[in-house]
């Protein structure tokens, strides 16, 4: 079985030598207190973390899908806890520039900004402890990167922060293992989907088929306004399983969100992917779903990587969410537990309850 790797229990995968990582590390650490695990997690893949040293501009790139509802964001320690975790290990952390940056899509929706959001939770207590940390939210950017993906009605333009894509010389994405109403899973890789502008972003799921170019013929969704398929994808999922069930366009467009992930993320790759795994989400992720208590944390310098690991514990095969799939036969990262530091996938794997659309969400293929 020399030609095939190890994914999960009972599951084996064709060796991609593209795909292997110069064999980066992955930690996996289990424990009951959130900044003990970042922390862990950091020190277990410190020996590929040496880049971190040369590099004077860093974004942190947390989640905060939600405006009011804390369970689905990421929390503020697991922030501190990184930049407290860079202070300590670089002599030059005081010379770096830290900009934590987040586009709430639950701000844009429910008429509020990230900076509001930043204040609900807590981040704005990371610029008063620490000089070099600054917020920045994606309503005070208008330049954008325009980037084309594939939408239902053809090839449409999104465009993502210009300053997130220039200006950075390090990425961090962080989040928490969570399902998701659409892509499966949502982890540290689709996390960066939050640097697209406020009103694209609805359009990687490929359902709105008219850009602002207005190229594309017109689908059901084009009539429907923007908040209002976030407001039923979040808050009525009945609709959303009468929709898939019913609606061709709707499982057409499972074909393509995870193209279009593919697509941008390439534009803002992160380079390194913190999952906070104290909690995480089943059932209706990634904001209505039920919190589970994890107790773990998994860091790693090839984000799908970890996602893949992420996806593990939560019990799903990574070759069933679609980007990571795509990811790894490009060779942009390796999904194979080779280089598990820290405690074995068996002392950490669990078994959430899918999304409710999970088995038609794996119909990407």
């Amino acid at each position: 079985m020399s030609n095939w790797f190890y994914l999960a229990p009972g599951t084996w995968t064709k060796y991609n030598p593209k795909a292997m990582r110069n064999n980066r590390l992955v930690s996996l650490v289990k424990g009951e207190d959130r900044s003990s695990n970042i922390s862990r997690a950091l020190e277990l893949i410190k020996r590929d973390l040496g880049a971190i040293n040369d590099k004077k501009r860093i974004l942190i790139k947390p989640n905060l899908l939600s405006s009011d509802d804390p369970r689905g964001n990421t929390n503020v320690e697991t922030v501190r806890s990184i930049i407290e975790f860079l202070a300590r290990n670089y002599d030059n952390f005081a010379e770096k520039e830290i900009v934590v940056f987040e586009g709430s899509a639950g701000a844009f929706y429910g008429g509020t900004t990230t900076r509001e959001v930043f204040e609900k939770f807590g981040y704005a207590d990371l610029e008063k402890e620490f000089k070099n940390v600054r917020l920045e939210c994606i309503e005070d950017f208008s330049e954008c990167v325009p980037v084309q993906i594939y939408t239902l009605g053809g090839v449409a333009t999104i465009g993502i922060v210009r300053h997130v894509v220039e200006d950075f010389d390090y990425r961090i994405s962080v989040n928490l293992p969570k399902t998701h109403n659409y892509a499966v899973a949502t982890l540290g890789i689709k996390n960066m989907v939050g640097v697209v502008k406020q009103c694209d972003k609805s359009m990687i799921h490929g359902l709105k088929a008219a850009s602002s170019n207005g190229n594309g013929s017109r689908t059901i969704f084009d009539y429907v306004p923007t908040w209002a398929i976030s407001l039923l994808r979040r808050h009525a999922m009945g609709f959303v399983d009468l929709v898939i069930g019913y609606i061709p366009s709707y499982r057409r467009g499972i074909k393509l969100i995870h193209k279009n992930i593919v697509t941008m993320v390439k534009e803002v790759w992160p380079d390194l992917v913190v999952l906070d795994g104290l909690y995480g989400m089943e059932g209706k992720g990634p904001g209505e779903g039920n919190l589970v208590r994890m107790n773990l944390a998994i860091a790693s310098t090839d984000p799908v990587k970890a996602d893949a690991l992420g996806a593990r514990v939560m019990g799903i095969n990574p070759e069933d969410i679609g980007y990571l799939y795509y990811l790894h036969e490009e060779g942009l990262g390796d999904m194979s537990l080779e280089g598990l530091v820290g405690v074995g996938l068996e002392q950490a794997a669990m078994h959430f309850k899918m999304h409710p659309t999970y088995n038609v969400q794996i119909q990407w293929r």
